[in-house]
């Protein structure tokens, strides 16, 4: 199940960035680890179909919703891997919003600084990455000014629904 990214680049900018959630689940303390089991977050699609819709565009696929672990057991490896992403998850199950923002903010500053589990992407031509969309949370950078657009072909095979295994 691996996703492969091609595209072409503006003149200047449009980088995209990788992280290894595997790698972020890793470096948090055990305590936070075994806190961070056991939660769901809920994942929206709606807002950003919406969006594409808006500026003109397409819904490439049905808007939907979904309840996922907070942390999902990779299918094949039994690593443990973050699963969240501000793109998409909206809240945690069950929290009061202050506490579940509180949480959401801590991991997506975990991943957004943790530049050592990231790889910068630099498009050229004929560039292509594989990587498995289970365990990376990509993005791509919008740093260009000069109206061009990046254009970006897609392959992504239905997975598995996310799951998590005990802790420890």
């Amino acid at each position: 199940m691996h996703s492969t990214l091609h595209f072409n680049r503006p003149k200047t900018g449009g980088d995209t960035l990788f992280a290894d959630m595997t790698e972020a689940y890793a470096r948090l303390s055990p305590i936070m680890q075994e806190r961070l089991h056991g939660l769901k977050a809920f994942h929206s699609g709606l807002e950003q179909v919406a969006s594409s819709k808006a500026q003109g565009g397409i819904a490439r696929r049905e808007a939907s919703t979904a309840e996922h672990p907070v942390v999902r057991t990779h299918p094949v490896t039994g690593q443990k891997a973050l699963f969240v992403n501000p793109q998409y998850v909206r809240y945690i199950v069950g929290m009061k919003k202050e506490e579940s923002d509180v949480i959401l903010k801590f991991l997506y500053d975990h991943v957004a600084l943790g530049s050592d589990f990231q790889v910068r992407v630099r498009w050229e031509p004929r560039t292509a990455v594989v990587f498995d969309n289970r365990v990376v949370n990509h993005s791509g950078l919008l740093d260009w000014l000069d109206g061009s657009r990046r254009h970006l072909a897609r392959l992504t095979p239905q997975a598995e629904k996310p799951y998590e295994t005990p802790f420890n």
